[in-house]
C-alpha cells in the first residue's frame, strides 16, 4: 500500500512539473511596466519579460505602437540596439535567457480617449527561431499585448468625441435667404387680408334685410 501511495506522489510531483513548463511562456507575459510623461507630450514606456523559448534565448523583441500615435525613439538593455521601422521598434541584441528581466525603453506620442486601453502588440523572437506573439486583446486571452489604459498625462493628443447633432426643429434658420423672408411675410400679409376681409362680409347686411326706417 506503501509504494502505491509512494509511487502516486511521485507521478503527481512530475506532472507538477510537466504543466510547470508548459504553462510559463503563457502565464508569465511580456508587460509594459510604467509609462512616464517626458513634458513635451511624449511619454516614456518601459516594457519587460522574464522568459524566453525554454533553452533558446530572446535576441529580438518588435513593438508596435497604437494607431495613430507617433514612435519617437528607444532604447534597448546594454549591448542591443534599436531601429524604428514606422509605427514598430525592432529592438535586437545577445540572447536573453529564462529568469532574466531585461528593460525596453519606448518613447512615443501617443493619441486616443482618456480611459481607453491602448495596446502595443509585440513579437518576441528566440535563436531557435521561435518565439511569441504578444498580440491578443484581452488580458483573459492566451497571450495579451502589453497594455495602457490612457490618462490625459500620457496622451499628446485626446481625441474628443464629437456631440450629437440638434434636431433639426431646434435649429434657428441662420441660412434663410432674402427672398425666403418675403415670401413668408407676403404670405403672413394675404392670410391676414383674407381673414379680415371675411370678417367684414359676415358683418355687413344681407341683400333681403330692410332698413329700420319706416315708409
Amino acid at each position: 500500500m506503501r509504494s502505491v501511495l509512494a509511487r502516486g506522489s511521485v507521478l503527481a510531483v512530475v506532472l507538477g512539473i510537466l504543466l510547470g513548463w508548459t504553462a510559463g511562456p503563457a502565464s508569465a507575459h511580456v508587460l509594459l511596466e510604467r509609462a512616464v510623461p517626458l513634458g513635451d507630450g511624449s511619454v516614456e514606456l518601459a516594457i519587460t519579460f522574464d522568459h524566453s523559448c525554454d533553452a533558446s534565448p530572446t535576441v529580438e523583441l518588435a513593438v508596435e505602437v497604437p494607431d495613430g500615435s507617433e514612435l519617437v525613439s528607444g532604447t534597448g538593455p546594454a549591448g542591443w540596439s534599436a531601429t524604428a521601422e514606422g509605427s514598430r521598434i525592432v529592438f535586437t541584441g545577445p540572447g536573453i535567457g529564462n529568469g532574466e528581466n531585461p528593460r525596453f525603453s519606448v518613447v512615443a506620442r501617443l493619441t486616443g480617449s482618456v480611459g481607453e486601453t491602448l495596446l502595443f502588440p509585440t513579437r518576441q523572437t528566440c535563436a531557435d527561431g521561435g518565439g511569441y506573439d504578444w498580440a491578443d486583446a484581452t488580458e483573459s486571452e492566451e497571450r495579451p499585448a502589453p497594455r495602457l489604459i490612457a490618462t490625459e498625462a500620457v496622451l499628446a493628443e485626446v481625441t474628443q468625441t464629437a456631440p450629437a447633432a440638434a434636431p433639426a426643429s431646434d435649429l434657428p434658420d441662420e441660412g434663410a435667404s432674402l427672398t425666403q423672408v418675403a415670401v413668408g411675410i407676403a404670405a403672413a400679409a394675404l392670410i391676414a387680408f383674407a381673414a379680415s376681409h371675411l370678417a367684414l362680409r359676415r358683418s355687413a347686411p344681407g341683400p333681403g334685410a330692410r332698413s329700420g326706417r319706416g315708409r
